[in-house]
């Protein structure tokens, strides 16, 4: 029983001294170089420092930083702006309605029409809603499409 208790102790002492960490070493021998206590942090003592005066170097201005608005021309990728104004814009040249409200909520659009009175039977708003639906699914096809027709 005791010659258990000491092989136990014995091996308990050998991990918890094989897991020390020698922090000297640590910091001077890393692959990355000097480090704070912590790791998390280097010290980047050859970093050139960066001033606001290099406003005539294009790299330097944040440029690409600018705010997703509609129509803005500088920015690639679609806002939800320019989606809006493409299903209101392909509901207004393809139909006589008019695009009322259109929101998104996830990967669905909602979006309602207002025919001004010109539907007059229930079998031809189902078909126009159909109809909606695929003009809205060519303009903004990355969509779930939700149409409301309203008189």
């Amino acid at each position: 029983m005791k010659s258990k208790l000491l092989i136990m102790t014995a091996i308990l002492l050998a991990a918890l001294t094989a897991c020390g960490q020698n922090d000297n070493a640590i910091n001077n021998d890393s692959e990355y170089g000097d480090q704070s206590r912590n790791g998390k942090d280097f010290v980047g003592n050859g970093l050139k420092r960066v001033s606001n005066n290099d406003w005539d170097n294009e790299a330097e201005r944040p440029s690409d930083q600018i705010l997703n608005t509609p129509h803005h021309t500088s920015n690639n990728s679609p806002s939800m702006g320019q989606q809006i104004d493409d299903i209101r814009g392909a509901i207004e040249s393809e139909t006589n309605y008019e695009a009322g409200s259109v929101w998104f909520n996830g990967n669905t659009i909602h979006v309602t029409v207002h025919d001004k009175g010109k539907i007059k039977t229930e079998k031809e708003r189902n078909e126009e809603m159909q109809r909606i639906q695929g003009i809205i699914n060519r303009a903004v096809p990355q969509y779930n499409i939700d149409v409301k027709l309203k008189k």
